[in-house]
């Protein structure tokens, strides 16, 4: 966040967390992941909200994640991999996924199991997280070097809240992300 006073915490993600876990800072707006760790760490009350968003607008969460894919080259290799695929999608494979992860079950079954119900029991810090994915999009990826356009991204925002010209940093960002696609 910028304040009024154009102030802003600027330190990498992982300092910044460290920077609310400690009582530094008031807010965290971080990964679903991260909710095992705080409620862990901090020696103070502690609770999630729903992401924050203007009246009138609609609200939108935007999700990452990963995947787990197939790349074995052999016929046997691949029955293998898609038979633990086929285990992995399980509900309670995915109940101990999240559970090991902090992240939320990918599938609707799981999310609606009794097992999951019970976790987000134990957990409620989960459940904004868990009652915001009807309004939950894909996270938007650039195309050919994501990787690389995403940095730009990170480095334009770095040097915009050290307080570089906002219009010429986003312009250089736009023409060198343009530039690797």
């Amino acid at each position: 966040m910028v304040n009024k006073d154009k102030t802003a915490l600027h330190t990498p993600w992982a300092q910044g967390v460290d920077d609310f876990v400690n009582g530094n800072v008031a807010i965290a707006y971080t990964t679903v992941a991260q909710a095992s760790h705080i409620k862990q760490s901090v020696n103070f009350d502690v609770a999630a909200s729903v992401a924050p968003h203007f009246e009138g607008h609609k609200s939108v969460v935007p999700v990452g994640g990963s995947m787990l894919t197939i790349t074995a080259r052999s016929i046997t290799q691949q029955k293998a991999a898609w038979t633990f695929e086929k285990y992995m999608y399980t509900n309670n494979s995915l109940v101990t996924w999240s559970k090991g992860t902090g992240y939320l079950p990918p599938t609707k079954s799981a999310l609606k199991s009794e097992a999951f119900k019970s976790y987000l029991t134990e957990n409620p810090m989960l459940k904004p997280a868990s009652s915001q994915l009807t309004t939950a999009v894909a996270w938007t990826s650039f195309p050919k070097s994501g990787l690389d356009a995403e940095q730009t991204m990170i480095d334009a925002r770095d040097k915009i809240l050290s307080g570089s010209d906002v219009k010429s940093t986003l312009k250089d960002a736009q023409e060198k992300i343009n530039a690797q696609q």
